[in-house]
């Protein structure tokens, strides 16, 4: 258990640094291409490239199964993308993570993992533990 909060300790400092330096070359004033708006390439370091995800209808919308595939690296940094700011805590990350691998245990592998992290988000201690 160690060595999976110090991998998620990590991949949340090497995200959060990896978009604060993206948003500061933005800041200076320059233009990234569109696509590289749309799709930071610093997203795919973490397995994340927005295009191999995306849903009938355009949307970014990784499914259980994708989330199945992931490392925990990955899973930490889909987190943290969807939280919008720095995660409580390691331990706390380490939880939410914890909290949507039991759902897609016990349930269908193709919801969307957006729909089951936001319910786990800020309620690890009363996810379903089946």
């Amino acid at each position: 258990m160690l060595y999976e909060l110090s991998v998620i300790s990590r991949a949340v400092s090497d995200f959060r640094l990896d978009e604060a330096t993206e948003n500061a070359r933005i800041s200076r004033g320059e233009k990234p291409a569109i696509e590289d708006r749309l799709n930071p390439p610093y997203l795919k370091r973490y397995g994340l490239d927005l295009n191999a995800y995306m849903d009938k209808q355009g949307h970014f919308s990784p499914t259980g199964s994708d989330w199945q595939r992931w490392g925990l690296r990955t899973k930490a940094a889909a987190t943290v993308m969807w939280l919008g700011h720095d995660p409580p805590g390691t331990w706390w990350t380490f939880e939410q993570i914890r909290c949507v691998d039991r759902f897609y245990e016990a349930h269908r592998d193709s919801e969307p993992i957006v729909d089951v992290a936001d319910a786990c988000l800020g309620q690890p201690h009363w996810c379903p533990s089946t």
